[in-house]
């Protein structure tokens, strides 16, 4: 054998011996406490989901119910107005005095009514029998996506799938 080949072999041995240093100390590493960081990232995930389940339960019922608009007054003022003109159409001298009154009247109540109306939306009340114990109740502007028997968890006043 010459002395290249002799050189060669040796070289190899070396990087042979130095890559399985390598992987000694860094298995070596992920040992240090004598627990693998597998057992340690299935403790942590434990923790995070017995914390987040104190916030998990099912949907126990979802009722509609409507909630009555706010009104601004524009109603009001715009059925007055109209009111007092139809009502203004009728009687004469103080008869069509009070005629014109009793129009803007009935047409401001009538008026805001429609208002109220108008801007009438539905809300939906979800009741969820949390994991926890008892009962909550959540009010969303849309249950859909949602059902009876569904597992969810209460981020504030969100609800999220399980």
């Amino acid at each position: 054998m010459n002395q290249s080949n002799k050189a060669l072999r040796w070289e190899r041995w070396v990087a042979a011996g130095l890559m399985t240093a390598c992987a000694v100390s860094l298995q070596a590493c992920g040992d240090v406490d004598g627990s693998s960081a597998d057992a340690a990232d299935v403790n942590d995930s434990s923790a995070e989901v017995a914390e987040a389940c104190a916030s998990c339960g099912t949907i126990q019922a979802i009722t509609p119910v409507k909630v009555d608009g706010n009104t601004s007054g524009a109603g009001a003022v715009a059925g007055a107005i109209i009111g007092g003109v139809v009502g203004h159409q009728f009687g004469s001298g103080s008869g069509n005095d009070a005629a014109t009154a009793a129009g803007a009247v009935g047409g401001a109540v009538a008026g805001n009514e429609v208002e109220k109306r108008r801007n009438t939306s539905t809300v939906y009340e979800v009741t969820i029998d949390m994991e926890s114990g008892g009962n909550r109740t959540v009010n969303l502007a849309s249950a859909s996506g949602f059902s009876v028997g569904d597992e969810v968890r209460v981020s504030g006043d969100r609800l999220v799938h399980i």
